[in-house]
């Protein structure tokens, strides 16, 4: 499920100037030294493909390295939790990206350089994947095969473990900058210190709002304001009347923006109502015609969607057998 953090994200870094400045600020200087990134653009489609644009970020670049002709591929990904599976979902993105990138058996595989922004409330734990489902071996087994599978190397920059001076001091775009610094530091802010941080980045937000280079900043403003307005308890017309005092201009998106996260925010109520509902009636009609459902099972139906929830409560009532109320499925 799309998140606030996944829209600024991808908001922001879809576009190649402000990734650039990322990746420059971030990557060593022997790679910074070896890409062209004057021509750093988005990646082909036919790399891109349909299993990586079913990904909710979906950004992808490619670069020539200077001076060959070689292209390199950049996997710009964030991460607001300590994920234990990302080593293997930016493997997973590596192995389809080079199986797209070659155009004969003979091809070298594709460089890939998975880049990613965590800003997690704690520091992030280890640049490398882990393997948790390991974890019920034998140690010296689980070592063993760890040791074994494959896995891909990334740049983690670690947004949890740096200040707002560091991420102001970077050499990037003023949306990159205000981007980080929104990721960083909103959402463990209460109203008073997040107005009081939107204060501080008044410079940043102006510039932003100002930048002619895309995306508009009149876009740019209205999607930092969404995201404010999604992660602080902040009103929407102190936001509103801060924006304006800041940008010198009338700011008319604010107050339209927190009527459409209201109206958003009780579909959801009502989803999660139904869902709940729906999971209920569920395990009650299981247990009172097989029994109380394995905690497996329990789990199953915790996790599944509203239609998978209708379709086996229908069969409840024709089904001889657990097996066949969750045939298929």
């Amino acid at each position: 499920m799309k998140t606030p953090h996944d829209t600024l994200f991808h908001f922001t870094f879809r576009w190649a100037r402000h990734s650039r400045s990322w990746f420059r600020s971030i990557l060593s200087a022997a790679i910074v030294a070896a890409v062209d990134w004057n021509n750093l653009i988005p990646a082909p489609e036919k790399v891109h493909g349909t299993q990586l644009r079913l990904h909710v970020t979906d950004i992808l670049f490619a670069a020539p390295m200077a001076p060959h002709p070689r292209q390199v591929f950049f996997v710009p990904e964030h991460k607001s939790y300590d994920d234990p599976n990302l080593g293997t979902q930016l493997l997973g993105y590596a192995v389809h990206i080079g199986g797209g990138a070659r155009l004969s058996r003979d091809d070298p595989p594709a460089l890939v350089i998975a880049v990613v922004l965590y800003h997690g409330d704690k520091p992030f734990r280890s640049p490398r994947p882990c393997h948790p489902h390991l974890a019920d071996l034998d140690p010296a087994a689980a070592t063993a095969l760890a040791a074994l599978q494959p896995g891909l190397g990334f740049v983690v920059d670690d947004l949890s473990v740096v200040t707002e001076a560091s991420i102001r001091a970077r050499d990037l775009t003023a949306l990159a900058t205000l981007t980080m610094l929104c990721l960083r530091f909103l959402r463990y802010c209460s109203p008073a210190d997040a107005l009081a941080s939107l204060q501080r980045w008044a410079a940043v937000l102006r510039a932003v709002d100002r930048d002619e280079q895309g995306p508009p900043g009149c876009d740019a403003i209205a999607t930092v304001g969404w995201y404010v307005l999604s992660v602080t308890e902040v009103t929407a017309l102190a936001l509103h009347e801060m924006f304006e005092r800041i940008l010198e201009r009338p700011e008319e998106t604010i107050m339209s923006t927190a009527e459409r996260l209201r109206l958003e925010g009780e579909v959801r109520g009502e989803a999660r109502g139904r869902l709940a509902h729906s999971r209920d009636t569920l395990c009650r009609l299981l247990t009172k015609r097989f029994g109380p459902p394995s905690p497996e099972l329990a789990q199953r139906i915790a996790t599944a969607d509203l239609e998978a929830l209708d379709r086996w409560t229908e069969r409840i009532l024709d089904a001889d057998s657990l097996l066949a109320v969750f045939a298929d499925d």
